[in-house]
């Protein structure tokens, strides 16, 4: 059997996928860019602090600007959750076999 469906529409989906993926990246990289900025400043005023200590203060910067942040991060998660279950349902259909109907 030749399957006549079109892959167009998953392949959109796919590639809708992976543009909110880098968008969801971007935040991301902008949150651990400024608590690394926060932490070196500290670690300059502060010289005798141990290394786990401003590991454990990198994490609570961290979590901090990303609680700032995140009605932009969930907005993005959610979309890129409705954008992995369409193509989910992409792939579903396009292993189902096709029946057509005899002519």
């Amino acid at each position: 059997m030749i399957d006549v469906r079109p892959l167009r529409p998953q392949a959109k989906a796919i590639g809708a996928r992976h543009e909110t993926e880098r968008h969801l990246d971007c935040p991301t990289r902008q949150i651990a860019a400024r608590a690394g900025r926060q932490v070196t400043t500290v670690k300059v005023r502060s010289r005798p602090r141990r290394r786990s200590s401003l590991r454990l203060y990198l994490r609570e910067l961290f979590d901090r600007f990303a609680f700032e942040r995140w009605v932009e991060l969930d907005t993005i998660a959610c979309r890129l959750a409705m954008q992995e279950q369409v193509v989910g349902q992409f792939q579903h259909r396009d292993r189902e076999p096709v029946l057509h109907s005899a002519i």
